[in-house]
């Protein structure tokens, strides 16, 4: 099973999910549930949700990667959503999105079936 190291004490990712989006600070996603999202996009039955990720819509491209020290800020790019960087909350993934102004940006949910990926957006930047 593939594990994004949370504490077990933050609660299911699901449980964040819903957390985050009943606080709706700054993100219009809504409150519907990981299986209420995953139904309402009929998506198949095993996907499940593994973490938030900053997508470049017009391009079909994700943040990789950022670098933000007081040397350097560089972001690595990616197409393919496994490799994409994977955030535990949205806001930690919009913390990131906004220090990125040169990109139409959206946050949201990654979702993973056995066969593909999905993105149910929950921010955006424009």
């Amino acid at each position: 099973e593939k594990n994004m190291g949370q504490a077990k004490n933050r609660g299911s990712l699901e449980d964040r999910i819903k957390q985050s989006q009943e606080k709706q600070d700054n993100f219009y996603g809504s409150k519907a549930t990981i299986e209420e999202i995953i139904k309402g996009l009929d998506l198949p039955a095993d996907s499940k949700a593994i973490g938030y990720v900053i997508h470049l819509p017009e391009k079909d491209e994700f943040v990789a990667n950022i670098k933000d020290t007081a040397d350097i800020f560089s972001v690595a790019y990616t197409g393919r959503p496994e490799l994409a960087e994977r955030y535990e909350t949205p806001e930690q993934a919009i913390f990131d999105a906004k220090k990125i102004t040169k990109h139409k940006l959206l946050v949201g949910v990654l979702l993973e079936s056995s066969t593909q990926y999905f993105i149910n957006d929950l921010w955006a930047n424009h």
